[in-house]
This record gives structure tokens, sequence and C-alpha cells, in this order.
């Protein structure tokens, strides 16, 4: 990735913060499928909370962004 991609907004904040709560929810089922456990309740529902914030912000602003073309 270049920084080109990055200049023009390829990753801004609401992609970053999808892809870490994408990976937390991951890293969760992983060590509740290795470790025998069920998966932490609240844990799981903050990780759910994270990304349902950040993709509303995320479309916030990509439907800012198609107004202001």
């Amino acid at each position: 990735m270049t920084s080109k991609h990055l200049q023009r907004g390829a990753l801004n904040g609401g992609v970053i913060a999808m892809l870490i709560g994408a990976l937390a929810l991951g890293a969760l089922l992983i060590y509740s499928a290795a470790s025998g456990y069920e998966l932490p309740f609240w844990p799981a529902m903050a990780v759910i909370a994270v990304n349902v914030v950040a993709a509303g912000r995320l479309l916030w602003t990509l439907i800012q962004a198609k107004k202001n073309r």
C-alpha cells in the first residue's frame, strides 16, 4: 500500500476501527475454541458495540462525502 492510498482516505479512522474490532472478535472466537470455554459475554458485547459504532461512523462519513461532491 502506498502513501497515495492513505492520502486519498483508503484507510481512514472508520476502516481502521472496523479492522481492529474484527481482529478482537476473531481473537475472542479463537480463544473460545482453543480453551473450550464459552465466549465471554461482556467482552464480546463490547467488541460488537465497537463494530456497530465504527460501521455507523463509516457509513456517515461516506454519506457526507457523497453530499460534498
